[in-house]
């Protein structure tokens, strides 16, 4: 299991929860924010350019919205051999979401499985593009101040 994967899964449904450290924590950050955005964006800028050509899909941004770049996740064919290329050249990547929802422990109950999901709509061939995104999809670093 990568680091964060067992963040990805769900084992419980959600609740109110309070955000006092948040609160306070965000009056002091808020002020930094366009600027992180902006280096972000910059970031991806590089990736993009760098990135074109090459056998993956990256992020699409449409003129019409400002994307953040919280994340830069490509989805790559090769996403394992390339996450361990990166890794050997000291570049660390993050697979944030390697289990769709409808195979999550929390749905099993529902009799889901992958390949085929008869318990929430009425298909034999499951959710192809959810599970194949969870075989391709890879973070790269992302951070403001990215070089």
């Amino acid at each position: 299991m990568q680091r964060g994967e067992a963040a990805s899964r769900a084992e419980g449904r959600g609740g109110g929860h309070p955000f006092d450290g948040l609160r306070a924590s965000l009056g002091v950050k808020l002020r930094y924010l366009d600027g992180w955005n902006d280096g972000r964006r910059r970031v991806a800028q590089c990736y993009n350019e760098l990135l074109a050509g090459l056998p993956m899909t990256r992020p699409y941004e449409s003129p019409h919205v400002y994307h953040v770049y919280h994340q830069y996740t490509i989805r790559a064919p090769q996403r394992d051999a390339l996450a361990a290329y990166l890794k050997d050249r000291g570049i660390g990547t993050m697979i944030y979401y390697p289990v769709p929802l409808h195979l999550q422990r929390l749905y099993a109950s529902l009799g889901c499985g992958e390949g085929s999901l008869p318990c929430v709509i009425d298909i034999t061939q499951g959710l192809p593009t959810s599970e194949a995104a969870s075989r391709e999809v890879l973070a790269l670093p992302m951070y403001p101040e990215l070089t």
